[in-house]
């Protein structure tokens, strides 16, 4: 999994991080090549009250998107669907947070 093409397809751009830090407050970019997971907070407050959001490539190559709240030590998983294509990670970003990723 390259962390860069899964931050592109998300914001549907050539230049994903600088993106999502431009248009929601994406901050602490991580990825995983051993669990294949990129994840990210961001500062804008979103609809369904989550400021971290993991995207995580499965075998079958399909994604499974978990959007979640962090405060302290505490994590609280917000909502998560599993066996996403790479075409509607933008869709479902914008409709679970209500943030919009384009201009």
């Amino acid at each position: 999994m390259n962390p860069n093409e899964t931050f592109n397809q998300l914001t549907l751009s050539n230049n994903g991080v600088n993106r999502l830090k431009a248009m929601v407050g994406g901050k602490n970019f991580a990825y995983s090549k051993e669990g294949n997971y990129v994840g990210f907070r961001f500062t804008a407050k979103a609809k369904n009250k989550a400021n971290y959001t993991k995207i995580t490539l499965t075998a079958d190559d399909l994604y499974t998107v978990e959007f979640g709240y962090i405060r302290a030590h505490n994590y609280t998983v917000r909502s998560k669907l599993e066996g996403l294509y790479n075409e509607d990670l933008f869709d479902y970003f914008e409709d679970q947070t209500g943030l919009y990723l384009k201009l």
